[in-house]
This record gives C-alpha cells, structure tokens and sequence, in this order.
C-alpha cells in the first residue's frame, strides 16, 4: 500500500483502488492522481471524504476527465454523502462513472437515530431507478429508516 498526501487530502492505494479520506478543496490536485493508478479499471471509496466545495469538483472532474481520457473505467464504492449530493448536481460527470454504493443521510421515525448506512446499488435499482431510497434498517432499534433529505439529492443520477 502507497499512502499520498494531497492537501487536506489522504490517498491509500492498492493496486488500481484508490481510498480517499479528508477534505476535496482548493489544497487538492487530483489531477496528480491519474499518474498514480494503473492503466485499466479503477476503483475509488470515498468513504472518509468530509468535505467537498466547487474547487474539489473542479478536481475531481479533472481526475475522472484524465482516467477515461486514458481508457480507464472507474468504479465508485461507498460513496460519502457529501460527494454523492455534489454528483447529483453534475448528472453527466456522474454518468461517467459506476457507482457500485453510496453514503445517505436516513433518520429512524421510531426512535430519531440518524445515520449514514451503505446502500448497494445493485440490491435497490429497482427502488433508485424510480428515486425510491430504500428503508434500511436502524442501527440503534432496527426499524425501518426513512432517508433524510429530499430524494433528488441523492438519487437523481439513477434515473432510467
């Protein structure tokens, strides 16, 4: 495993994945990182991603730009729900990638808990299709959660 430091931004990587933890903002060249991934199809969790502002989609865009540019397929897994709500807003850049699952914002009605569950992309794409977020259960009384935001702030790019 290679660690890399880009700015506010950590980078672990092993073999053609990619982990991102930290902050995508203007201390960030993600253009860098294309040079650091090998040829072929690409993975990146951004689990640990905190924070992402117009710059960091600046650079993430030139990061995914550079990967297809090569031939390069990427794969999105465990998306944070900060960069999720970001990829929503730019449909296309989000059309550019697989994304395999993502973070989201749910709240449990029965007992208030909040949470940021994984939900799998392939299990729900029957419900993300239609912009359905699945109801997961809660991690503190094991109801059925509800997603805490507006649906279009995370499901948009899974419209058929």
């Amino acid at each position: 495993m290679t660690t890399l430091r880009l700015g506010r931004l950590e980078v672990d990587l092993v073999g053609a994945r990619a982990v991102l933890a930290g902050r995508i903002d203007d201390s960030v060249s993600l253009g860098d990182l294309v040079a650091q991934l090998p040829v072929g199809p690409v993975t990146i969790d951004t689990s640990a991603v905190t924070f992402v502002n117009s710059i960091g989609m600046r650079e993430w865009m030139r990061l995914v730009r550079g990967l297809r540019e090569r031939g390069s397929t990427i794969t999105l897994e465990r998306v944070a729900d900060v960069l999720m709500m970001q990829l929503n807003m730019f449909g296309d850049l989000a059309r550019q990638v697989t994304i395999a699952s993502f973070h989201a914002q749910y709240v449990c009605p029965a007992c208030g808990a909040e949470a940021a569950p994984v939900v799998d992309v392939q299990q729900y794409a029957p419900l993300l299709r239609a912009q359905k977020a699945p109801q997961l259960p809660c991690p503190e009384c094991r109801a059925a959660m509800d997603l805490g935001d507006f649906p279009e702030r995370y499901l948009s790019v899974f419209k058929g």
